[in-house]
């Protein structure tokens, strides 16, 4: 047996009369059959509560004071989660109401699961003050709700971390053939030094920190996917871009910032899926590279498919890229020319700066 202290796992169901019928007893099942075999189930206790009002919610965290609670039910984006009334029918509860009932046990609750449909608002509400909460940012289907729970449940059944969990159970919604993988978002609670770094600044210092917080939060998140072989291109368009970034229009980032002790592709991932516009840097390394290629390349372009971010190719040396899954975008710099044909490297880097101004201040003006 292990010395580790048991989790306790809250499963909260409600799928009220007249609302659409959920799978949530086979969720129910699999999960508990999932951590039944995995390799640390003496660390983990599943308590279940069906047809949960809100009150039943109150009660159910004082008597089982659990380090993850996982909420299986409907969503409606910013009126709130679905739940039951004294006589079975819906029952609204709001993003900050659950967000206060969480603060109370916020130095117990490790997770929050929220595996209902368009539930990011309340997951954002809550992630004040729970480290990990996990909502939907669209609608889900049952056997996505499914994959997803069973995937996140089996990671952490193995030992894994929260962040990892998520990652493993996206990657298994994928693996069903269900295009809902990038439905599920993690939204982490603020560390206390974001979190407590205003108030201790002099009101002069307070209102700077202040204005430059709101420019950060307006800023456009790049992410460059490119061959190291093309490391010094890559340099020399950050530096052309760096104006972009002291004046507030972006926040750039590629896999050369992940600092030391971080897991690389879930640091890559979660960078990727947090990113407006996805640059592309493309040589014949970078399509013979099969993680640029077959990994960021196809993650990106299915963000683009879906409208979440502008992927912009940016044609580095010269090589045969027709027919690519890009092939169809719009190209930087000038005519798709390749930065290494022109006389000037410094007027190709500064075309393509210029380009992805132009893009960064139309995402702007959509915000």
């Amino acid at each position: 047996m292990s010395n580790n202290p048991q989790k306790k796992i809250l499963f909260l169901s409600s799928n009220p009369k007249t609302t659409k019928h959920l799978r949530s007893d086979e969720e129910m099942r699999e999960i508990d059959a999932g951590l039944m075999r995995a390799r640390h189930r003496d660390q983990f206790v599943l308590e279940q509560k069906w047809a949960v009002r809100p009150r039943d919610i109150q009660r159910a965290m004082l008597d089982v004071n659990p380090q993850i609670v996982h909420f299986s039910g409907h969503g409606t984006g910013d009126s709130g989660l679905v739940f039951e009334d004294e006589t079975g029918l819906p029952k609204l509860v709001d993003g900050e109401a659950l967000a206060e009932l969480f603060e109370l046990f916020s130095d117990q609750i490790e997770c929050v699961l929220l595996n209902g449909c368009y539930s990011e608002v309340q997951a954002e509400a809550i992630a004040q003050y729970v480290s990990y909460v996990i909502g939907m940012k669209n609608e889900i289907g049952d056997k996505a709700a499914i994959e997803f729970a069973v995937g996140f449940y089996d990671a952490l059944g193995s030992g894994q971390s929260i962040e990892f969990a998520y990652r493993f159970a996206c990657v298994a919604i994928r693996l069903a053939g269900i295009p809902e993988h990038l439905t599920p978002v993690l939204k982490k609670k603020p560390s206390d030094d974001e979190t407590n770094s205003i108030q201790h600044l002099p009101s002069h210092q307070a209102l700077k920190n202040e204005t430059v917080s709101s420019s950060t939060s307006q800023a456009i998140e790049v992410f460059f996917s490119y061959a190291h072989e093309d490391e010094k291109l890559r340099d020399e368009l950050e530096k052309h871009l760096k104006l972009l970034q002291r004046q507030g229009v972006i926040k750039a980032w590629h896999n050369r910032e992940i600092s030391a002790g971080k897991e690389w592709a879930g640091e890559i991932d979660a960078r990727m899926d947090a990113a407006n516009i996805i640059l592309l840097l493309i040589s014949a390394d970078f399509l013979a590279s099969d993680y640029c290629y077959d990994i960021e390349l196809t993650r990106a372009m299915e963000r683009h498919a879906a409208g979440e971010a502008r992927v912009i190719p940016v044609i580095l040396r010269e090589v045969d890229w027709k027919g690519a899954p890009f092939s169809k975008l719009q190209a930087l710099p000038q005519n798709a020319r390749p930065v290494t044909n022109w006389e000037n490297q410094d007027q190709a880097f500064t075309d393509v700066a210029k380009g992805i101004r132009k893009v960064a201040e139309e995402l702007t003006s959509k915000k």
